[in-house]
């Protein structure tokens, strides 16, 4: 398969089981005052999860915060900015009533391939 792009992107792509909402903040100008809104920019695209590190906790008198970070993979015309908020649908590929979903927030700038993407994102939990 070495060699083949396409044959080496339908195998990396059969191994993914969610899919993907991807929003970004843009200004939006009405006469003289900017205002930031949320734009999604690509929805429904097919992708996975990595773990990449294994949480750390932050114990404080009024919350214990979780902070884990997650490595997705996606296909690599997806335009991925930093900051960009993408909310992942877990097995939503195989079962879209799936009501598993979880926000991360774009860590970084992309790593792209030929046949995938790799994008580092940070989940914040407050419990």
């Amino acid at each position: 398969m070495f060699g083949n792009p396409a044959a080496e992107r339908a195998a990396i792509e059969a191994t993914y089981e969610d899919t993907c909402t991807i929003e970004r903040f843009v200004t939006e100008t009405a006469g003289n005052i900017d205002n930031p809104v949320t734009r999604v920019v690509a929805t429904g695209l097919i992708c996975a999860l990595s773990q990449k590190s294994l949480a750390s906790t932050a114990q404080t008198e009024s919350k214990n915060e979780v902070r884990y970070e997650i490595k997705l993979f996606c296909e690599p015309e997806a335009e991925i900015k930093p900051g960009d908020v993408i909310t992942v649908k877990r097995f939503g590929r195989d079962f879209p009533a799936t009501t598993d979903e979880a926000a991360y927030k774009s860590a970084g700038e992309p790593m792209k391939y030929m046949t995938h993407q790799e994008v580092i994102l940070l989940r914040e939990l407050n419990a």
